[in-house]
């Protein structure tokens, strides 16, 4: 009893010295590697399947839209992908596209467009190629054209459309 004193052992719980990044395994994501394989991973910006968007987006890279978005999309290089849920109501100007949900308004791509199997696409399509699944609605003008679609730079539809009228006149 009043001898030597015990050593308490204390165990502390082991902390891992680097934590492992979670890794995404989104299925419409694979699908766009397919046009996105030359390039290197590319980072997605994401509008979740509850937001509500209007207005005018420019982006850089891939954009990925799960939620509602009404306006106009813009990008030079960038590529976008509208997920199963998503709904656009939107003119869209982009290198490459993926649709697998709903878009109404025009698209304008400089080089591949993807309609999945239960894509909506309600409006005009001009790309250098198209892939279309079998269940795809589309209704609307289709230009497909093997030497591309150039984009012009951050020009809108609406200023392009009034250029049109003022012409007209």
């Amino acid at each position: 009893m009043f001898g030597k004193k015990k050593k308490a052992k204390q165990e502390h719980p082991t902390i891992p010295e680097k934590m492992e990044e979670p890794k995404l395994t989104d299925d419409s994501k694979s699908g766009f590697k397919k046009v996105n394989e030359s390039r290197k991973e590319s980072k997605m910006t994401n509008l979740a399947s509850d937001t509500n968007v209007k207005g005018t987006i420019e982006f850089g890279q891939t954009m990925k839209i799960d939620g509602s978005f009404e306006g106009e999309l813009i990008t030079d290089n960038g590529d976008l992908v509208i997920g199963k849920t998503g709904k656009v109501k939107a003119n869209v100007k982009v290198r490459s596209a993926v649709v697998e949900g709903r878009l109404d308004g025009n698209i304008k791509a400089s080089d591949t467009v993807e309609l999945k199997q239960n894509a909506h696409l309600i409006g005009d399509l001009q790309a250098k190629t198209l892939v279309m699944e079998k269940g795809v609605v589309f209704v609307g003008k289709c230009n497909i054209s093997p030497e591309g679609t150039k984009i012009e730079s951050q020009k809108s539809y609406k200023e392009e459309e009034k250029i049109n009228r003022l012409s007209n006149v």
